[in-house]
């Protein structure tokens, strides 16, 4: 059997970095469906991932860990969870077909600039839970659910890496999400002016919530700083880029099972 060859070099030589400058982007393809960004997910108590009898369980998952689609080792423990730069934010309705009739991903909707709580979805219909006024559904005319999902795009800083993801919250993350952005908006540059939001980092761990319906896990994000380098502030605001201009978009989403106990839908 012949051996992997592997090649053992800390530093690009000069020659060949400008060589790269100059070749950059060829072979790569610039194709929109061969440039979609994973999603990151916590698991929850009735995530497949951490069923033994799952086919889509991964040794050593709990409930609380953070999922990377994708990754060489996709599971990230909660507690120490990720160091995130964010460079993007959007936020669609995405359908999906009920569970009780099979699951699984539709298709995504834009949200309306104007009307953002209301799918554009002919015929949708809004349900409130007569019990908990904060539990809303929209449904479309065949059955299909719509939900208000908030994404931040940014690179996972790993120990050897930048890995480009894209963390989907909905129900209860809503309130995470606005918090967050509440954060990113606060912080100013040396003259005053409000700063880019892949010129920082946050700590992302998960921790535990409760309710009457059950418990279920969602983020924590704490201030981690300044991105380290200009390379790195760089490399952010190119994913930014992408992203606004179409180049890059989030990969098709993955249901969870209970990806979160509450349905609190908001903007």
């Amino acid at each position: 059997m012949a051996k992997a060859v592997t090649v053992s070099q800390t530093e690009l030589p000069a020659n060949l970095a400008a060589k790269m400058d100059q070749d950059a982007g060829k072979g790569v393809s610039s194709d929109q469906a061969d440039n979609l960004v994973p999603l990151i997910y916590v698991l929850q108590p009735l995530s497949p991932q951490i069923r033994k009898n799952s086919p889509a369980y991964i040794e050593g998952a709990q409930q609380g860990d953070i999922l990377l689609r994708n990754a060489p080792n996709p599971i990230v423990k909660g507690e120490e969870g990720i160091l995130f730069q964010p460079c993007y934010f959007t936020k669609d309705w995405v359908e999906w077909v009920p569970r009780d009739s099979g699951g699984g991903f539709v298709a995504r909707h834009p949200v309306d600039p104007v009307n953002h709580d209301v799918p554009p979805v002919e015929g949708a219909v809004k349900q409130i839970d007569s019990k908990n006024k904060n539990k809303v559904r929209w449904t479309t005319p065949n059955g299909n659910e719509l939900i208000l999902t908030r994404y931040h795009v940014g690179y996972v800083f790993t120990a050897n890496d930048m890995l480009p993801y894209v963390i989907p919250m909905t129900s209860t993350g809503h309130t995470v999400s606005r918090q967050w952005m509440f954060m990113m908006n606060s912080v100013k540059t040396s003259t005053g002016k409000k700063a880019p939001t892949c010129s920082k980092l946050y700590r992302l761990r998960t921790k535990e919530k409760t309710n009457a319906m059950g418990t279920w896990y969602t983020w924590d994000v704490q201030d981690a700083g300044w991105v380290p380098s200009e390379r790195q502030y760089d490399l952010g605001m190119a994913l930014h880029e992408a992203f606004a201009h179409g180049e890059k978009e989030t990969d098709a989403p993955i249901d969870l099972h209970n990806q979160e106990t509450s349905d609190e839908i908001g903007g």
